[in-house]
This record gives structure tokens, C-alpha cells and sequence, in this order.
């Protein structure tokens, strides 16, 4: 759904001001330059229908390898890379099931050196007793790494636990994509040519391609019986794109949402995107609703996550935020019953690129 002011402000094309091929700063801390990029991306096998145990708690003892993929940053100057994983998780639940808790573990080896854990996240899927169904669920994550050394990095993504009753579970298409970005501030506007010949070299190093990207993880949102004051900031990433003549900017946002003790009622968050250019005018990019819904008193941890594209930006120095902006709970609970919620690693990631034809 795109806010009316959105509609307002872009239902009209932009009149960009002409910008010069190469600016005249490019490279000084004012306006960045466009940073180099390396992109690699893997969907894996799966994991075939498996039913997950008879009791409650039962875990893997050998984790599962769902997908992988390398990345070879020694052509950049001081990388960060943003990974991020998704997949389709499909159960089907016998009637004495009880729902069903997967962990994944992200895992990063570089250099063909030790094997380092960069973070794990669960997915919790509820079931009302007694009932028999299936549902198919997307589940996805997003990591920034800001402190990798250049050279070539493998990152895992692996299933280290399954708890269930007796619950029948697929995971299809598990996708990571990992995009690099050289982070360096000294660069000068011929950083191009300077590398060219990294592609030529021995090792067979790949060049970077020319976009701007940052990223951000913000504190999220404690458990809360009632809705905080709202708006409610969760995370906010800037972006200079001076240096590009034509931008194309594409934000992605992701968060994990728990909800505990809904008691049968529907959790629905509000989200909304606004960008301020150049100290500027706010303005609203457009809202996104999250829906969830606990049939019984367990907790529902989920992730939640969307893509914008802002097509007619003008270059200039913009932010870009991400808000809850509102909270309703409406169901069919005890009277008297009041469960609460949090938002966990809120992250948003944008990534420019200049469609100024070459």
C-alpha cells in the first residue's frame, strides 16, 4: 500500500538537475564514491519431508547443511558484507502436534581457516492442539558483517535444531545471497581502472562493480505488554548518492516478531518508510502490514521483511527510516488476557546503482 503523499510526491517524473560525468569532489568525505561490489548467490537442495520426532524437545545431533556460498573480496580495501538468507518452510502438523521450532546458525570460514558462528534465528510455528493442518511459510534472515579482512570467505547456513510432537516438515529453495561492498573512504574517482587488473591476475580475483550500499541493524522494540508510544523509530541507514548520476535505490527491510501469550488474536503491526534528502522535506515512501496470529497461550516468533524500490530519487544525500507506526491486537481471547510482543534485529539495507545509460 503507498501513502498518498508518496502518490504526491512521485506521481509526476522527477526533473533531476543536470549532474556532471565525474564530480569534481568525488572522493572527499562529503560525497563518497561509488563503492565497489562483489555479488554471489547459491539455492541448496533442501531438506526432504522429515517427520521430527515424538516428543516434545527432541533436537538434531548433527546439524544440517542447507547452502552455501563464497565470496572473494581480496580486490577490495576494507570489505562489509551483507548476507541474507531465505527459504520456504513447509509443515504439516498430526493432530497431537503442537507446532513446531526450528534454529538456524549462520557460520562463516575464510581462507580455508577455523569456522566462526555469526549468529542464529528460530522459527517457531504454533499448532491448536487436536488439529490436524499444513501451511507453507517463508523464513529469511539478514546479517551485516562489517568487519571481515579482504580474502575469500565461504558462509554456511545449516539447520542445528528441530524441535516438535511429532510434526512432518520440508524446507525448499534455501537461497543466500551475499553482496560485498569495499567500505574504504580514500578512494579516488579512477578507483575503477586502478583494478582492472585484479581480474586478470593469477588468482582469478573478481573486479568490484560500481553501486553505493549501507546497512544497519537497530535495538528493536523489548517485550512489551501494550504498544510503545508511536511512531516508534526502529532503524535508520543513510545514503550519499551525489556522485551517481541517475540513481536507483532499493531498500530491504528485515525484523524478527515474537508474540507471546496472544491467546487466540491476531498481532497486526504497522510499518511505514520515510526518507529526508539533503535536510529536506520528510517524506512518506509507503507502508507494509505484518498479521500474526497465536491460536493458543505459546510464544510465535516469525520473521517479517520487504522490499522498496525508490525508482526517481534525485542524487543527494538522503536517510532512509523504517517506523512502526501502528499496533492493534483483535481477536478472541479470555477476558482479562494480555499478551505482548518484540521486535528483534530490525535491519535495513540499501543499495544504489546509476542507470545513466554509459
Amino acid at each position: 500500500m503507498i501513502d498518498k503523499n508518496y502518490q504526491k510526491a512521485y506521481g509526476k517524473p522527477v526533473k533531476c538537475p543536470p549532474a556532471a560525468p565525474i564530480c569534481a569532489d568525488c572522493g572527499s568525505p562529503k560525497h563518497p564514491c561509488p563503492q565497489g561490489v562483489i555479488f554471489n548467490c547459491c539455492t541448496g537442495a533442501g531438506l526432504s519431508p522429515v517427520v521430527i520426532g515424538t516428543v516434545i524437545g527432541l533436537s538434531l545431533d548433527t546439524p544440517v547443511s542447507l547452502v552455501c556460498a563464497a565470496l572473494d573480496t581480496t580486490c577490495l580495501c576494507k570489505p562489509m558484507v551483507k548476507v541474507r538468507f531465505n527459504c520456504v518452510v513447509s509443515n504439516f502438523f498430526q493432530a497431537k502436534s503442537g507446532g513446531t521450532s526450528l534454529t538456524f546458525q549462520l557460520k562463516k570460514s575464510c581462507d580455508n581457516g577455523q569456522e566462526v558462528v555469526c549468529g542464529t534465528w528460530t522459527m517457531t510455528r504454533p499448532m491448536l492442539l487436536g488439529v490436524s493442518s499444513s501451511d507453507n511459510e517463508t523464513f529469511g534472515f539478514t546479517f551485516c558483517d562489517g568487519s571481515p579482512c579482504p580474502g575469500c570467505c565461504t558462509y554456511f547456513v545449516e539447520l542445528i535444531s528441530a524441535e516438535s510432537i511429532g510434526a512432518r516438515i520440508s524446507i525448499q529453495a534455501p537461497t543466500i545471497k551475499l553482496v560485498a561492498t569495499d567500505t574504504c573512504t580514500d578512494r579516488k574517482s579512477d578507483y575503477f581502472r586502478d583494478v582492472l587488473s585484479c581480474a586478470g591476475g593469477e588468482c582469478g580475483h573478481p573486479c568490484p562493480q560500481g553501486v553505493i550500499f549501507n546497512c544497519c541493524t537497530g535495538a528493536g522494540i523489548q517485550p512489551a505488554s501494550i504498544c510503545p508510544a508511536l511512531p516508534r523509530s526502529l532503524v535508520c541507514v543513510p545514503i550519499d548518492t551525489t556522485c551517481l548520476c541517475k540513481p536507483l535505490v532499493v531498500l530491504d527491510f528485515s525484523a524478527v516478531i515474537t508474540g507471546t501469550g496472544l491467546n487466540a488474536q491476531f498481532l497486526i503491526l504497522t510499518f511505514q518508510v520515510k526518507k529526508i534528502c539533503d535536510n529536506g522535506q520528510e517524506i512518506d515512501c509507503g507502508s507494509w502490514s505484518a498479521a500474526k496470529f497465536s491460536p493458543v497461550d505459546i510464544t510465535l516468533s516469525d520473521s517479517f521483511r520487504f522490499t522498496f524500490c525508490d525508482c526517481s530519487p534525485c542524487p543527494a544525500c538522503c536517510t532512509y527510516a523504517v517506523e512502526l507506526v501502528s499496533c492493534n491486537v483483535a481477536g478472541f481471547a479470555p477476558a482479562g488476557a494480555e499478551g505482548n510482543f518484540s521486535i528483534s534485529a530490525p535491519t535495513a539495507s540499501v543499495l544504489a546503482v546509476d542507470t545513466c545509460p554509459q
